[in-house]
């Protein structure tokens, strides 16, 4: 009787953990013996880019029977247009756009934050601090887009009222803000890398004055700052291939400390990719960038914080609401 019993035992243990090893979505192997699985990468031109340049041109295996496709996108509408028709498996996108995605009903969770704020004040006048603003025309990328939000937030953070204490001026994009300042045109103006290192290298009489992400962590008592380049992964590739992704991710993490280190060996791949910085360009480059990949684990409250602020100047800029804790890959 008492070997029956133990026997029972047993079998229950063994039915148990083979449960529990069946429900564990890390163990499960998907793919199937000669199965390959395809896997599109999206990456908006610029220091995104550039953060996973390594990647792109060395393409090293990830997992056995994975292929990872990368695409380099040009254009914001272009790589908003991937996303919320799904065809990116995982993408590298401006921090407001998961929001967007979310409120949509897309499944895709943040996985980390590559890039966190590059956008810095340049001017030919003696700017160094805020407070120096008042008065001035600053020129700027798109009213109510991310810079122009973050911004005016700094802004009235410290004292000043956008509206009323300065001329803001708005312009389309980098061909239109970078010509009007090395013309002489605009004086003031808010920029990212690689732009800033461009405008510098022609532009002699003009200097860095503020860093906006340096004034946001001082505002908010934040480690990093706000997110500017998230890493954004599919629901179903984090179900079914989490060894996957995990490994990605740690890929993409190698990638960004070898650039910080490498900006010498990172130009020179990014000429041979036809990305937007030189060989020449990129060590000065990279100094600004501010490329450092943070596991969302780790910077939930960054987060929590860039979406309020937004939501706070326009809800719409983050597709109506605050998303909750769903959006989060734990």
């Amino acid at each position: 009787m008492k070997k029956t019993k133990v026997i029972s035992i047993l079998v229950v243990i063994v039915m148990i953990f083979s449960f529990i090893g069946c429900n564990d979505k890390s163990n499960v192997e998907s793919l199937k013996d000669g199965e390959k699985r395809i896997v599109k990468v999206f990456v908006p031109e610029g220091v995104p880019s550039i953060s996973i340049a390594k990647l792109i041109k060395e393409k090293p295996e990830v997992k056995k029977n994975y292929e990872v496709v990368y695409e380099t996108i040009n254009s914001t509408d272009n790589l908003v247009s991937k996303v919320l028709n799904k065809e990116a498996d995982i993408a590298i996108v401006p921090s407001n756009l998961p929001a967007q995605a979310f409120n949509k009903g897309l499944d895709y969770k943040i996985c980390g934050t590559v890039g966190w704020g590059n956008l810095y004040l340049l001017s030919t006048e003696n700017v160094d601090n805020i407070s120096q603003l008042k008065g001035k025309e600053i020129y700027n990328i798109g009213r109510g887009l991310t810079p122009d939000i973050v911004s005016r937030y700094v802004m009235k953070n410290n004292n000043i009222d956008p509206d009323n204490d300065l001329t803001l001026t708005y312009l389309n994009g980098a061909t239109e803000i970078a010509p009007a300042f090395i013309s002489g045109k605009a004086k003031t103006a808010i920029m990212p890398e690689p732009m800033i290192t461009n405008v510098l290298s022609k532009k002699e009489d003009a200097k860095i004055g503020i860093s906006i992400n340096d004034e946001w962590k001082k505002i908010t008592d934040s480690k990093y700052g706000y997110p500017q380049s998230t890493l954004i992964v599919r629901d179903e590739l984090l179900k079914d291939h989490e060894k996957f992704v995990m490994e990605f991710m740690n890929q993409i993490n190698e990638s960004i400390l070898w650039a910080n280190s490498n900006p010498e060996q990172l130009g020179e791949y990014a000429e041979e990719l036809k990305m937007s910085i030189t060989k020449d360009m990129a060590p000065t480059v990279m100094k600004r960038a501010n490329l450092n990949f943070i596991n969302i684990k780790d910077c939930k409250d960054e987060y929590r914080n860039f979406y309020k602020v937004l939501e706070e100047y326009d809800a719409k800029s983050i597709g109506g609401k605050i998303p909750d804790e769903a959006i989060y890959f734990k």
